[in-house]
């Protein structure tokens, strides 16, 4: 039997059982595992998208991409295609990308700006909000009876909402408000973001980078706010980094000279994991004093006026968050990452710049993002390769359970609710675990 994990389709090892969800997560004290098939089951797969992606709140636009009427882009909600549009009156859409007479995709562009939607099967047409505005030969004498039942229009996704520009939308009815599902510690990360500007707004700049890697889309949630891997996974830029500094154009992102300065600045800060899943992981500025001397001083002078001295010692400091279930936020970009397959998983990343501040701060930080996370920078393909090399080794199926142990006798139960753990701790995996496993044996 092949056992290799090798694209989109390909069989789980495990494919002649049958498993329950909850029996995938083992969270006893001082114990917590995860079961591999949770990452490579086909059955689990299509469970998640049931169970989790149309149950919960899922991030599908940043406002800067819809400043007008007309605007529009296309996103996933999981496997389901949909288009976000800004109506006439300024208010924005949520609907599937599906024709409601035959079902083909109605807009095929990722971003745009028009006044209808027209699908390019029969030309049926739509409104920016979805209601269906035209199907040509409706009153033909071979066309529609007088009797025939019109559809409203496009399916809308039924709750969406806006917190600070990013725009959220839900299947769930009766889900929480979004403010409350991101509220606690991921919404201070993403109002620190937004303090970094002086106007308090970001716009997304450019195109953003597109990838895939042949690995389960958890992967990438675990990843982004882990503090455990980076001086091993990346140790070729961080010896690159203890050579050359910001010669190369970090510009001041990644802080430290040698590995071992760079090792203790990471140890900074705290990790905290939310009931709802997700996971945040800050760290105050390093070399604090230094930001007030240079070309930017007056930019971090206004920003400790504004918001005050300790204050923006978190604001101007490493933050990154896992909005559960896939969204994150680090450094100056947001990033999505969309479940394909078990064992294929897109990724998109969005640099942003903040309003107000100096064009060659903004600058020199979309430099630095090019440099780590870019098509030819040093970071994110070490990411990738480790993601496929995870799928490869779950393979080796008789070693079932994956250890998520790390910092567990050093928790702290917040008032806010929420864990907090030490930096380089596994208590943000944990949290998503939670989650997933609740909302995944949920009826």
């Amino acid at each position: 039997m092949d056992m290799n994990v090798s694209g989109a389709g390909a069989s789980s090892p495990f494919a002649a059982d049958v498993v329950s969800p909850g029996s995938l997560v083992r969270d006893e004290p001082h114990v917590f595992r995860v079961h591999g098939r949770a990452y490579t089951d086909r059955a689990i797969f299509d469970l998640e998208q049931k169970k989790i992606f149309s149950k919960t709140w899922i991030f599908v636009a940043h406002e800067s991409e819809l400043p007008a009427a007309g605007d529009f882009k296309t996103a996933h909600i999981g496997l389901q295609p949909v288009i976000v549009a800004r109506g006439e009156q300024g208010v924005v859409s949520v609907m599937l990308n599906r024709c409601v007479h035959r079902g083909a995709s109605v807009c095929r562009e990722r971003n745009g700006n028009t006044t209808q939607f027209t699908c390019p099967y029969h030309a049926w047409s739509y409104a920016l909000d979805g209601r269906l505005t035209g199907i040509p030969g409706w009153k033909d004498p071979n066309g529609y009876s007088e009797k025939f039942q019109a559809p409203e229009g496009l399916h809308k996704v039924p709750r969406v909402e806006n917190y600070r520009g990013f725009i959220f939308a839900s299947f769930n009815e009766r889900i929480v408000p979004l403010a409350e599902f991101l509220g606690g510690t991921v919404a201070q990360i993403i109002d620190r973001k937004l303090k970094q500007s002086p106007l308090g707004r970001i716009r997304l700049q450019g195109r953003p980078f597109v990838s895939n890697y042949l690995g389960n889309w958890k992967f990438q949630s675990e990843n982004i706010i882990d503090g455990y891997h980076f001086m091993f996974t990346h140790q070729s830029f961080v010896q690159l980094q203890s050579k050359f500094g910001d010669s190369t154009g970090d510009f001041g992102v990644h802080k430290g000279g040698t590995p071992a300065e760079m090792r203790r600045n990471r140890m900074l800060g705290n990790v905290v994991g939310s009931d709802f899943g997700h996971g945040v992981n800050q760290k105050p500025a390093v070399s604090y004093d230094s930001f007030f001397e240079g070309d930017y001083a007056a930019y971090y002078e206004a920003l400790r006026e504004k918001h005050g001295e300790e204050e923006l010692k978190w604001v101007v400091g490493a933050g990154a968050a896992c909005v559960f279930p896939n969204f994150g936020m680090i450094h100056n970009q947001l990033r999505v990452w969309r479940p394909v397959a078990p064992d294929v998983t897109e990724v998109t990343v969005y640099p942003y710049s903040l309003e107000g501040a100096p064009a060659g701060f903004n600058e020199g930080m979309l430099r630095s993002h090019e440099r780590f996370y870019g098509p030819n920078g040093y970071g994110a393909v070490d990411d990738l390769e480790v993601f496929a090399a995870n799928q490869q080794g779950l393979s080796a199926a008789m070693c079932e359970w994956l250890i998520m142990e790390r910092g567990m006798d050093a928790e702290k139960r917040l008032d806010s609710g929420e864990i907090e753990g030490l930096p380089s701790s596994e208590t943000v995996h944990r949290a998503f675990w939670r989650a997933w496993r609740r909302m995944m044996t949920q009826s």
